[in-house]
């Protein structure tokens, strides 16, 4: 059995968001049909066919009557069951009973129902690598959390919430997950809660490696390793000997790591595991390597490489010569150890990914250094660093784009409920058109009362269509401004470019782009509800000091856009200053606590230096605005880069303004300079 739920849990609908009726849990749940829940868990993973017929056989119970809680559990292990197993057939077979207990949401229901249902669809868009959908689910599961009190739900709903941030790399956010759904066990006690805490533990590891916290995730996965042996749950004992291995060699403790190594190796040797069993070789030697004891590693990678060609395994086989290239040269057969490493380095720079060439480059310059070439270390050095430049661009764009994708879909969803709303209005319409019908008709068949009758009908159409204007102002309002702070939206700024564009000769003007500096720390350590009232404060500072004529957008998450209408720089250098001033000059008063904030910026003409709108246009403009923000971010944050003209023909600077800014300051192609706060 599980662990009881309080005495009593709320019954809701989503259509009413409010209390219906109190169910207590002999209503809410089937302790027969429990039991039988709990034991296809424990035999899921040992037994699993008899698993698979124990529950048909509980889906085959359920029926209406079936109280709500046992149903959504019942069906939810169906789903995940049918997504488990990898056929096509089944996943559609899964989405569609997905569908149907989503209807059950409709109707009335326990949170604690609901939240598992929310977490169900959570874990599906994760299984489906569907992030930015997962984002947007679990807005939804939280809102359900405060209010649930079954602790196996909590512990699952925390741990879901908790690999989301951790496959966001929101690592912090994840442990505070990890941390509730710990706490949550401490309410269990079933067969599985060793299983639990294991699986639990695990995930914690995995951040803390991430975070390279090795003091943190060493005692982790040595207790882990201690009680998957005890309890003989060592299906992923490979796994944990390789994370441990790892961990223990980023300590230097090599002695340590040779032994987990040589554990995990024999470990794999007797599961009949080949390519496993090479990767430890392999491990073992980087440490041998390390502890300089190069005839050992040597004859451990020979006898390794030969196995790896035989299993015909290309990339074991590529990092085992990489290796061994690497010990001749140390041993001083220079030409051929480096000719090795380069022809290993090649394999990779065709076939493998990028953050794992970096760490072949690093070892191939110490190589070189070594063999005293520091030519070719100087160019394996720069390529390094060309290729770390690369790496991080590539992560900030991704970065960028699935942020913007998240932003687009919230604001999809708000455009949902805007249409949702003018339905609605139509609908009225259509009231007052028949209500309008009705007072034709009274008049002509009551003539004698129509005057008495038609002032009252009058006056309720007449107060009936002011209401309906005043929405209509409000839903246009609502389209246009950002709901938190009440600024232009940047739809706004589509609409007033849109219009700009349709002017023969439209007026000059300038985009002046602000980024909160260090928001996710004010996110992280006040709170969400802080970080709201400083973008509020920030937002009324700004509006103070722009011009009636310039319009003042709130362009996402802590972004604000000024177009400006000041004709002379030195006007906008002074506002610049006053603003980084203004900004950062009190800290935002929130719940007794002061929370200090400073801005940076990005700023440029528009037109810009003189190029044509339709040669260079707004969009493209705003994106030198937001490469010169970034740059005030890496040079200190707290300043504003101004791209005031250019020194060269724009058909010269064009390329590097597309994506590469600093390029252009490196070639003096652009005129910049940079406002301090």
């Amino acid at each position: 059995m599980t662990a009881s739920v309080s005495p009593s849990a709320y019954a809701y609908t989503q259509d009413l968001d409010k209390p219906l009726t109190v169910l207590s849990i002999q209503q809410a749940q089937d302790a027969e049909l429990e039991a039988q829940l709990d034991r296809y868990l424990n035999l899921e993973f040992r037994e699993p066919e008899t698993a698979a017929a124990l529950l048909q056989s509980i889906v085959n119970q359920l029926d209406d009557t079936t109280p709500i809680e046992t149903y959504v559990r019942a069906r939810t292990y169906q789903i995940l069951a049918k997504f488990y197993s990898r056929q096509a057939d089944d996943e559609t077979e899964a989405m569609q009973l997905l569908t149907a207990l989503q209807a059950k949401a409709d109707k009335p229901i326990t949170v604690n129902a609901l939240t598992e249902i929310n977490t169900l669809q959570l874990q599906v868009l994760l299984l489906k690598s569907q992030l930015n959908e997962a984002y947007l689910q679990a807005e939804t599961v939280k809102e359900y959390l405060a209010d649930t009190n079954n602790p196996r739900i909590l512990y699952w709903t925390h741990g879901m919430l908790g690999n989301l941030a951790r496959t966001d790399g929101q690592f912090e956010q994840a442990l505070v997950h990890y941390s509730s759904a710990m706490d949550a066990l401490q309410q269990l006690n079933d067969d599985r809660l060793l299983l639990r805490r294991s699986s639990l533990n695990w995930q914690t590891a995995l951040v803390y490696t991430e975070l390279k916290n090795w003091t943190q995730a060493r005692p982790l996965l040595e207790n882990l390793i201690e009680e998957v042996k005890k309890h003989g749950q060592d299906d992923y004992l490979g796994d944990l000997y390789l994370a441990l291995g790892y961990v223990l060699s980023m300590q230097k403790d090599f002695q340590a790591a040779e032994q987990i190594n040589q554990q995990g190796h024999d470990l794999a040797r007797a599961r009949k595991q080949p390519s496993l069993a090479l990767t430890f070789m392999n491990n073992q030697a980087s440490i041998l390597i390390e502890e300089q004891r190069y005839a050992e590693a040597k004859t451990m990678l020979e006898t390794a490489l030969a196995e790896a060609e035989a299993l015909e395994d290309p990339n074991t086989y590529q990092i085992m010569r990489l290796n061994l290239g690497y010990i001749r040269v140390m041993q001083g057969d220079t030409a051929a150890g480096l000719a090795q490493m380069e022809a290993a380095y090649a394999y990779y720079e065709e076939f493998g990914v990028k953050t794992e060439l970096e760490g072949h480059l690093e070892w191939l310059a110490k190589a070189y250094r070594a063999a005293g070439d520091y030519l070719k270390l100087a160019d394996t050095l720069q390529k390094q660093m060309a290729l770390r430049e690369e790496i991080f661009s590539e992560n900030r764009e991704k970065r960028i784009n699935e942020l913007q994708s998240r932003y687009d879909l919230k604001s999809q969803a708000q455009r949902i409920t805007i249409l949702q709303q003018q339905n609605d209005l139509q609908e009225e319409l259509i009231k007052n058109k028949q209500l309008q019908q009705q007072i034709t008709l009274l008049f002509i068949i009551l003539m004698g009362l129509a005057a008495v009758m038609l002032v009252q009908l009058y006056r309720k159409v007449r107060r009936s269509n002011l209401r309906l204007r005043e929405m209509n102002k409000q839903l246009e309002y609502q389209s246009l401004r950002d709901p938190l702070t009440g600024l232009y939206n940047r739809r706004a700024m589509q609409e007033k470019m849109a219009k700009r564009h349709q002017e023969s000769q439209p007026a000059r003007c300038a985009l002046l782009l602000l980024d909160i500096d260090f928001f996710k720390h004010i996110n992280d350590h006040y709170g969400h509800a802080a970080g709201d009232a400083v973008l509020i404060e920030i937002s009324q500072r700004l509006q103070a000091l722009c011009q009636e004529s310039e319009l003042l957008i709130r362009w996402g998450g802590e972004e604000f856009l000024i177009v400006l209408q000041r004709p002379q720089q030195d006007d906008i250098d002074q506002l610049c200053q006053t603003l980084l001033h203004k900004v950062s000059e009190l800290p935002v008063l929130f719940e007794g606590k002061e929370i200090p904030v400073t801005i940076s910026g990005g700023f440029i003409n528009l037109p810009f230096a003189g190029v044509p709108e339709h040669q260079f246009n707004w969009e493209r403009v705003l994106q030198v605005a937001d490469m010169a923000l970034y740059l005030s971010k890496v040079n200190g944050r707290n300043q504003i880069n101004l791209v005031t003209g250019l020194n060269v023909p724009f058909a010269d600077a064009e390329p590097h303004l597309q994506s590469d800014l600093s390029g252009a300051i490196r070639e003096n192609m652009i005129q910049l300079h940079t406002i301090n706060g």
